[in-house]
């Protein structure tokens, strides 16, 4: 028996070290030695989401099939601006990429806008790419299935400042500055604007799928940014400390945005939601396009929010109701909730456009990715029921100690009397036949004393039968 309370307790231990070092954040390294100096403006990030969110009125809902896009409203219209508005800013007309994807008994029709810049050849020889995404679409009109018997999603009527204008505004602020700055490159850079964002995460699995082979295998890095305007700046690389993660938030406290930015919390999970085909559970920053991307790549999900679980609660951890993908998600409820989130949306954009440029980031991210797959048993159902199994050990341990001790106490002469568990209580024992129950219900032995007092174990000065 103590050979087994022995192996017990030492599996215990050895799983809560495991868990807490393995998973845990390293410390940040110092990825960016200076040099850096900022090229993106609050200023300007509110001018580019408030030209976004007046397109169409602000709806930008997906179309279903029977919608033809080429009315140009909704989610097409968007697209046609975002297009535009990249040729303004850079000279190249965003490319549209349309596609068709059905789900459940319906074919929807959407759009991604994909612009597409290379670095110098011998910047990268190897012809590496990175990926930084948003979707555009938002959830402005009620989305009905074909047949009127479902709906998708009930329509807000807003505009969707933090889901997702925020994040497209950002994404076209860093394509100005990146078009304009190639040959400091050393990865081919794709920024996506994601149609289909709010179901199902279409466009970034489109996006994905079209590369093929060979050009997934080329991706070291899938950028998403969601939900920006919240009360915190999170971003999360995965459930472990990664290269590139150390690279970027390294680069973040490098250029001064250090302060605005840190991994979410590590309770920031609802172990009830199934997201993804490998994953029991879902991590909040998991809940957008991420999604399409993890244990495929290395991934970085840019977002916010506050102390509190996703979807558990109407307010943030300040007070202040949600706002997000909601009747209140417009532009004039974020300027009075968050009065800084376009400060929020500068340092994200500095922050990936100082690390994409900065020294040492095509071999964190290589590095990165020789990490995917370390600990990829603790995603899965094996790890729960390795867990369980460890819990089992734990409880088996705890019970053999206490039965040995309640043996030791109640010793007579006439022998150690059975320790018995009374599962329905004392009404359905009986207690006159010289052994002891304990009873389930009360948690408290049928005995002289109780076992479970101050001193259980009898080591309070006493001898090994608990009699001082």
């Amino acid at each position: 028996m103590k050979k087994i309370i022995f192996v017990s307790v030492i599996l215990v231990a050895l799983s809560v070290i495991f868990l807490f070092t393995a998973c845990g954040p390293s410390g940040y390294a110092d990825a960016f030695d200076g040099g850096y100096s900022p090229v993106y403006s609050a200023d300007g990030m509110k001018t580019e989401l408030e030209e976004f969110l007046a397109v169409g009125g602000g709806d930008r809902t997906c179309l279903v099939s029977e919608n033809a896009p080429e009315d140009g409203s909704g989610e097409y219209a968007a697209a046609e601006w975002i297009a535009g508005e990249l040729e303004t800013l850079t000279g190249q007309k965003g490319k549209i990429v349309s596609f068709e994807r059905d789900v459940y008994t319906d074919s929807f029709e959407s759009q991604n806008v994909v612009f597409s810049l290379k670095a110098p050849a011998e910047n990268n020889p190897e012809g590496y790419k990175v990926v930084i995404g948003a979707h555009y679409d938002n959830m402005y009109d009620t989305c009905e299935s074909g047949d009127g018997r479902a709906v998708y999603f009930r329509g807000t009527r807003a505009a969707g400042a933090m889901g997702n204008g925020a994040a497209v505004a950002a994404l076209l602020n860093m394509c100005d500055i990146f078009a304009d700055n190639t040959d400091g490159l050393s990865t081919d850079v794709d920024f996506v604007f994601y149609g289909m964002g709010c179901i199902d995460y279409g466009g970034a699995d489109e996006y994905w799928s079209g590369l093929g082979e060979r050009g997934r295998d080329s991706v070291i890095l899938a950028v998403t940014l969601e939900r920006l305007g919240g009360s915190d700046l999170w971003m999360w690389f995965d459930e472990q400390s990664t290269a590139h993660g150390d690279f970027i938030l390294g680069t973040a406290a490098g250029i001064g945005c250090g302060d605005h930015i840190s991994l979410p919390p590590a309770r920031q999970t609802d172990p009830d939601v199934i997201l993804t085909d490998s994953l029991p559970y879902t991590p909040y920053p998991l809940m957008n396009e991420t999604s399409v991307y993890f244990g495929k790549t290395n991934v970085c999900s840019v977002t916010s929010g506050s102390d509190f679980t996703f979807l558990l609660t109407d307010n943030d951890g300040y007070g202040r109701e949600d706002i997000s993908y909601t009747s209140r998600d417009t532009l004039e409820r974020l300027e009075r909730d968050m009065p800084d989130y376009a400060d929020q949306m500068r340092v994200a954009a500095e922050t990936l456009t100082a690390s994409v440029f900065g020294a040492g980031f095509t071999g964190a991210c290589l590095k990165g990715l020789e990490q995917i797959g370390a600990y990829d048993w603790l995603t899965s159902r094996l790890a729960a029921y390795i867990a369980g199994a460890v819990l089992a050990a734990g409880v088996l341990a705890f019970t053999l100690i206490t039965v040995s001790r309640l043996r030791k106490k109640y010793a007579g002469e006439g022998g150690r009397p059975n320790i018995k568990v009374a599962v329905f209580g004392m009404d359905y024992e009986d207690p006159e036949d010289g052994d002891v129950y304990v009873d389930i219900r009360s948690g408290k032995p049928n005995g002289p004393e109780d076992p479970f007092g101050d001193d259980p174990f009898g080591t309070d000065g006493g001898d090994k039968d608990g009699k001082a």
